[in-house]
């Protein structure tokens, strides 16, 4: 999300499939309230990126966290012996 581009039109809160955006409490540089995710069930969909009239706003996808055995450190520090 850009948030110093929003002009605080709403567009993408009004029109989210999945009503997972929200205004922020803070305020860009602009004196303007700009979206934020609300909850994680955003789809991608593309659809805020689409109706901005400010390119300000974009989805980025989610990594999913990978499961790994409890005490195991994460593979990419995980060193040979």
């Amino acid at each position: 999300m850009l948030a110093p581009r929003c002009k605080g039109c709403q567009y993408c809160v009004e029109f989210c499939p999945m009503k997972v955006l929200s205004l922020s409490a803070d305020y860009n540089a602009k004196g303007y309230r700009y979206p934020k995710v609300a909850n994680d069930l955003c789809i991608v969909c593309h659809l805020c990126e689409t109706i901005c009239p400010d390119y300000a706003i974009f989805p980025v996808p989610r990594i999913p966290e990978t499961p790994r055995a409890s005490g195991a450190p994460p593979a990419e520090t995980r060193r040979e012996r």
